[in-house]
């Protein structure tokens, strides 16, 4: 312990340093070859088609694409097992046949062979193990002039050194697989060698070169269209904006990149983004979103073998179980990283690796080691290890126990002299933290009280209980802002029919941009642009009305003469006793209602009320109704709430069921159930947005 420690001091990169990188960074990986198989719907077809193979070139494809397939999903025994038949195949093609195009196919599919047991042993942490494959098939493809094959093969030995914290020789192989990409024109590879390029500068601390790496990958893979590879550049890029302290910015990049990921099915990745997320909730004390994601990265990463992201994932849930006070869960998960930890990067491993590189340099043109003669020393390599792992897990069991002695020791003893020479220092700045305490508690009053009177300001521009039971004699109106004030409002205007028998009652649930004091601002500015559509132009039509008050919205943002975006998404009803006829519009927002107990969803036009590309007039859409229809004017708030035994959305399939199943009761009813039903799912959660939900029965 003791040692591990001072090693990791005395390392270029500075231990904290080093262990968040370890946590944070994920080494990328691009697949350039001639054999993409899907992973889990090919797999079957894949194996319909080997039963029938002869021992030729297509079955050699078939074993090859099922070794990686097999370890795309993790299945690691198959993966190895399918790339062994291919290695052994291709020898035997290439002894055995004379025709020159079957004998390159062989020995393309040989190197591929190796690449595929390369990438196995490097995801289970096996790096010397990883190195020694990727430099045969670095030889195969450098012997059949494979210029594609070269730069993959330059690319899966820097990612090796670049696990390693081998910078220098991991940019060497990069830069190396790089410039052969730009020569033959490979967009993909050019893009993902980028990101790993990036990747070491980031490890480095250039976290200007790190981003300007990434942001160029990620530029060519939006100019190619290919939306499953980009989940590296934005996870990368989250990476630097986390250890820079930008947490929601990194946030935000890491959900963007699991989002992809969990489209292509990439567990690994998903691990990454796992632990990932969970840390960036971590930074920010949101410890059960933390806890939550990090259980998730170390159940997979325990699922598909992956060492490294399980021991980053320990030091993790150990950080934050002491954050927590949960210090028996520290202890345990501590333990378990140091363990990982060792196994991974000793130094007995990467002395390892570097003498395999040295052999090959010397060596780069004798011919590849026997099978028998690798077995052999295969299988006294594991014995070592295994000897070597046990005894270094007593030593690390009772390392770990003299080390919390001696930290112990040393905190009390160095509490005992930090308090003496202190206590007269602390008695004086008691007073002057005292006085900036009463100020800052008096600073916050006075922002609270302004806020609560902002509050009443925005209430003025509801219509009262009173006024709605008026014209809506039964109603109900759920209104939850997620902070003192709200971007989200509710709209009530009457006027005369046209054919003066009776009143039309226009109602409308709007959601302001954003939410709180910012939110409330743009509240007020659209709020009254409905009200001058009505009372100033004496607009009747929903549509017409939507489209003026988008017109006052702009006119109004526009006079600061900056460039601003916001606006409100909104559902308007109009009610005509009259002629029993509703009149509906949207923008965003749409419109449910149930009539005779069946369900009817009307989609809204899909434009803001604000600056919009190409806006279109507003629908207006006409609806016969019933006595006893029942209407929902709803924002996204209430689909939006994350909750739940697992930290989803509410979504609005559950939304659209829970109506169907409360429709029928009074509405005061209809409201409290619906108000207990978001109120458990959000749990102890946070809530995200401003709520509101208008029942109307006619």
């Amino acid at each position: 312990m003791l040692q591990l420690l001072e090693l990791e001091f005395n390392s270029n990169f500075g231990f904290m340093k080093k262990l968040f990188f370890y946590i944070i960074l994920n080494s990328a990986l691009v697949i350039l070859n001639p054999f993409c198989f899907a992973q889990n719907a090919e797999i079957d077809s894949i194996l319909t088609l080997l039963k029938t193979d002869k021992a030729d070139t297509s079955k050699l494809i078939h074993l090859n694409a099922l070794a990686w397939t097999y370890d795309g999903i993790g299945a690691i025994g198959k993966a190895m097992l399918y790339a062994d038949s291919a290695r052994q195949l291709s020898i035997d093609l290439i002894k055995t046949r004379s025709n020159p195009t079957i004998k390159r196919t062989a020995q393309k599919n040989e190197a591929y062979a190796y690449r595929n047991t390369g990438l196995i042993f490097s995801g289970q942490g096996k790096f010397p193990e990883a190195l020694k494959s990727f430099l045969i098939s670095l030889k195969i493809y450098e012997a059949l002039s494979d210029k594609v094959g070269i730069a993959n093969a330059y690319l899966d030995i820097g990612n090796v050194y670049d696990a390693q914290g081998n910078y220098s020789n991991a940019l060497t192989n990069y830069h190396a697989c790089l410039k052969i990409m730009e020569e033959i024109g490979r967009k993909a590879g050019v893009a993902s060698t980028l990101c790993n390029i990036g990747n070491v500068y980031a490890e480095q601390g250039k976290y200007s070169e790190a981003l300007k790496n990434y942001f160029a990958s990620l530029k060519i893979k939006e100019e190619m269209g290919d939306k499953a590879s980009e989940a590296n550049p934005y996870n990368n890029i989250g990476n630097v904006y986390w250890y820079q302290g930008k947490y929601d910015t990194a946030l935000k990049y890491f959900l963007i990149s699991l989002k992809i990921r969990e489209s292509i099915g990439e567990k690994s990745g998903i691990a990454s983004s796992y632990l990932n997320i969970g840390n960036a909730f971590a930074k920010t004390y949101k410890n059960k979103e933390a806890e939550y994601y990090l259980d998730k990265s170390e159940k997979l990463s325990k699922e598909l073998g992956y060492k490294e992201n399980l021991r980053n994932t320990y030091y993790s849930l150990a950080i934050l179980d002491s954050a927590m006070e949960n210090y028996k869960a520290a202890y345990k998960n501590f333990k378990l990283y140091f363990l990982y930890n060792d196994s991974l990067n000793n130094e007995e491993t990467k002395r390892k690796t570097v003498q395999l590189q040295m052999t090959y340099d010397f060596d780069k043109k004798e011919a590849v080691t026997t099978a028998e003669h690798k077995k052999e020393l295969e299988s006294q390599q594991e014995l070592s290890e295994e000897k070597s792992m046990k005894q270094k897990v007593i030593l690390i069991l009772v390392s770990i126990f003299l080390a919390i002695v001696l930290v112990f020791t040393g905190f009390v003893s160095r509490s005992l002299r930090t308090t003496r020479k202190q206590k007269n220092i602390i008695e004086l700045q008691k007073k002057e933290v005292e006085q900036q305490k009463h100020l800052v508690e008096e600073k916050q009053k006075d922002i609270i009280d302004s806020i609560t009177y902002a509050k009443r300001l925005q209430l003025a521009i509801l219509p009262s209980n009173e006024e709605l039971k008026k014209y809506l004699p039964e109603n109900f109106i759920l209104y939850k802002p997620k902070d003192i004030v709200a971007g989200d409002f509710y709209w009530l205007h009457v006027s005369t029919s046209q054919q003066g028998n009776g009143n039309v009652v226009y109602v409308a649930a709007a959601d302001s941009t954003g939410h709180g004091v910012p939110g409330a601002i743009v509240s007020v500015v659209c709020s009254n642009a409905l009200n001058r559509s009505v009372n100033e132009f004496n607009l009747i039509d929903t549509g017409k009305i939507l489209d003026k008050t988008r017109e006052l919205v702009l006119e109004t943002f526009a006079k600061s003469g900056e460039e601003i975006k916001d606006g409100m998404d909104i559902s308007i009803l109009a009610i005509d006793k009259a002629t029993k006829q509703i009149s509906w519009s949207g923008a965003n927002n749409h419109l449910w209602y149930f009539q005779n107990s069946n369900f009817v969803e009307i989609k809204p036009d899909k434009q803001a009320i604000g600056k919009t590309e190409n806006p279109l007039p507003f629908t207006t859409h006409l609806i016969e109704f019933k006595i006893g229809d029942v209407f929902y004017l709803i924002t996204d708030g209430y689909a939006d709430q994350f909750g739940g035994p697992k930290g989803k959305k509410f979504k609005y399939k559950q939304f659209e069921e829970l109506l169907l199943s409360i429709s029928q009761e009074p509405m005061e009813i209809q409201k409290q159930k619906l108000d207990d039903a978001i109120e458990n799912w959000k749990g102890d959660l946070e809530q995200v947005d401003d709520v509101t939900v208008i029942g109307i029965r006619i």
